[in-house]
């Protein structure tokens, strides 16, 4: 999958879904698989291109692996990154999850298909994924 070439603002998606959901009940968030507080934790991705690499802000490094049951810098950003290049269409709130595992792994099928290049399917970034989830 290619990156974007029109970059949205991932508050203005947050927003949006927000508005969506308003009206309704915890029913209907639970309907589209997004909790009401996801949504109105949603951080911004602000994707810029610096040596080669995309980074979306909240962290610069190659080596850290986000995790499930606290929000982190690495896992807002991986979800920014994922979200980025087409994998991933959940809330961008630090917590790596179900969800965000799962686009991982899709991810990294990806990059072995197209590359052979034998990441594992782990469903977390780590310092082989990250190079290429920065692309």
């Amino acid at each position: 999958m290619h990156r974007l070439t029109r970059r949205l603002s991932v508050a203005a998606v947050a927003l949006a879904a927000a508005v969506a959901l308003a009206p309704g009940t915890a029913a209907a968030a639970n309907a589209t698989g997004t909790s009401q507080a996801a949504v109105s934790a949603a951080y911004s991705c602000d994707m810029n291109l610096r040596g080669g690499y995309w980074y979306a802000g909240w962290y610069d490094g190659m080596t850290a692996v986000p995790r499930a049951d606290i929000v982190t810098a690495a896992g807002i950003e991986a979800q920014c990154q994922l979200r980025e290049t087409g994998y991933y269409a959940g809330a961008i709130d630090g917590y790596f999850g179900p969800q965000s595992q799962a686009a991982m792994k899709e991810f990294q099928r990806h990059i072995n298909k197209v590359h052979s290049v034998g990441l594992a399917v782990d469903g977390w970034p780590g310092p082989q994924s990250w190079p290429w989830l920065r692309r």
